[in-house]
């Protein structure tokens, strides 16, 4: 790859802001379903509105134009390009085309996610990534999107985040379908880097033949993190090799390595996993499907220590209220999760740590030494109310976004090949089982209730946080060293050990 001007952009997900759910003869999706059933106790939201971002697209292409961001980083929803037959549907095919326009028009290049969280219904009915199946319709999806936009779009990415995807969906189970099952998280997360490496040689393969433009690259989406402890010690440093197969590995070295990580499907098959869906024919796909970037989603580390008999993995925090009771998933003998105090927290509990990017960064160019990295999301969810003149006091997010950018410079000065960073995200949106509480925007959207109210009230620029962004070197000016204005002081805070 060679080097290109850096990326400095926003993202969003095409389920979480579009809305339109039944416009241009979309079909439903797996979300769709979800948020339409009492399954989904969680929350009474839904994306059927969400931003409205499918109509109101161009007016905040101009916003991102304002807030000198050079890139965009969206994802295609699978449930408007393809009909239920298999066959492309001419009105998905047009608006993403419009989209992708109305991007360069403007200066911001494109970076397309080919599978973020959302899928048409019916193949989720038939098995969805439990099955070998959907690997193959997931090819002819993203052969069509190759086709459709190879001559435009440079940067592609296959999936968003296998790892943390299948955790919510089949053991946290507030994701569809809704399962608290480990075995079928695994089997699910080896079906979608099947996919993704499929989707990568077709693109090799078209990309050789000129389909699709020859200075085009293909990447994943990770959610990765800097796994640390606060203690030293034999049983602390297992729990950090651990967490890091349970967390990283297990993703990070199939899309780039090519190959599972050592150890990885014995460590299944000793907790009583079937592993009846490995094939001994898919070692070549993998071998010869690695990306040409990871793209990482960098939001907090994960604390850990040595692991007790029906070890806690997580507990979902779905409302934002410290006091709600949260409901623990187990799994044994991996990891024990831990907390540092000393560290600042937002409402859902996710540390405030900027330097963990920093960390993390350094850990995976170590790791790879050959693949270059897209900061694909970083951002802060809030409880946000606005003022009597309608603006949000994001100071936080300003705080923590100079942070991160800060940390990212220091990597980068160190060698690290890092491409882009995108906040997350554009603007408020659906934050899937948070519903509209969670606002990460860098500006407010339209939201409604699944009732029809209101949840936000209008487009204006009336977060401090855009008015950040702005302050920022236009993306003319832009270069692959990132802008010393973005050199600020991190927020504090470290673990007390790291090994």
């Amino acid at each position: 790859m060679g080097a290109d001007s850096f990326m400095w952009g926003s993202a969003t997900a095409a389920y979480q802001c579009e809305g339109a759910w039944q416009d241009g003869e979309k079909i439903p999706s797996n979300w769709d379903a979800f948020c339409h059933n009492k399954v989904n106790d969680a929350v009474t939201a839904n994306g059927d509105v969400a931003s409205d971002h499918y109509h109101r697209f161009e007016e905040d292409l101009d916003m991102m134009k304002a807030g000198n961001q050079n890139a965009y980083r969206f994802s295609i929803a699978w449930t408007r390009i393809m009909r239920e037959d298999g066959t492309p549907n001419p009105e998905g095919i047009a608006h993403y085309s419009n989209v992708i326009n109305a991007c360069l028009n403007r200066g911001i290049e494109p970076l397309v996610t080919l599978y973020h969280y959302d899928m048409p219904d019916y193949l989720l009915q038939r098995g969805g990534w439990e099955i070998r199946e959907i690997a193959k319709s997931f090819v002819t999806y993203v052969n069509t999107c190759f086709e459709a936009f190879g001559d435009r779009v440079k940067w592609w990415v296959t999936i968003n985040e296998p790892g943390y995807d299948t955790l919510c969906s089949y053991v946290a189970g507030n994701y569809p379908p809704n399962m608290h099952d480990v075995s079928r998280r695994w089997r699910a997360m080896y079906h979608m880097l099947l996919g993704s490496a499929l989707a990568v040689k077709q693109f090799r393969s078209m990309r050789e033949r000129g389909a699709i433009r020859g200075d085009a690259f293909i990447g994943l989406v990770s959610d990765s993190y800097p796994i640390e402890t606060l203690s030293d010690g034999p049983a602390y440093s297992r729990a950090m090799r651990m967490a890091d197969l349970f967390w990283n590995s297990c993703v990070n070295d199939v899309c780039i390595l090519g190959q599972f990580p050592q150890g990885f499907f014995e460590r299944l098959q000793s907790d009583g996993y079937d592993l009846g869906y490995r094939r001994t024919e898919d070692a070549s796909t993998f071998a010869t499907g690695i990306v040409d970037f990871l793209g990482v989603n960098a939001y907090e580390r994960i604390l850990v220590k040595p692991p007790v008999s029906d070890t806690t993995l997580f507990a979902h925090d779905n409302s934002g209220d410290t006091n709600a009771s949260r409901e623990p998933r187990t799994i044994g003998g991996w990891f024990t999760m831990d907390e540092d105090p000393t560290v600042p927290k937002n409402d859902w509990g996710m540390e405030m740590l900027p330097r963990s990017i920093y960390d993390l960064l350094k850990e995976l160019s170590a790791r790879y030494p050959d693949t270059p990295f897209v900061i694909t999301e970083n951002g802060v969810g809030w409880h946000e109310v606005p003022d009597a003149d309608g603006r949000v006091h994001d100071d936080y997010r300003i705080e923590y976004l100079k942070g991160y950018v800060h940390w990212i410079d220091k990597a980068r000065a160190e060698g690290v090949d890092v491409r882009g960073y995108f906040v997350w995200s554009s603007l408020d949106l659906y934050s899937w089982i948070n519903g509209y509480a969670k606002r990460y925007g860098l500006r407010q959207g339209v939201c409604k209730d699944r009732k029809g109210q209101l949840v936000l009230v209008s487009r204006h620029d009336c977060k401090e946080g855009l008015a950040w962004t702005k302050s920022l070197p236009s993306s003319e000016s832009a270069s692959h060293p990132l802008p010393t204005v973005w050199q600020r002081t991190a927020i504090s805070g470290q673990s007390k050990a790291r090994s």
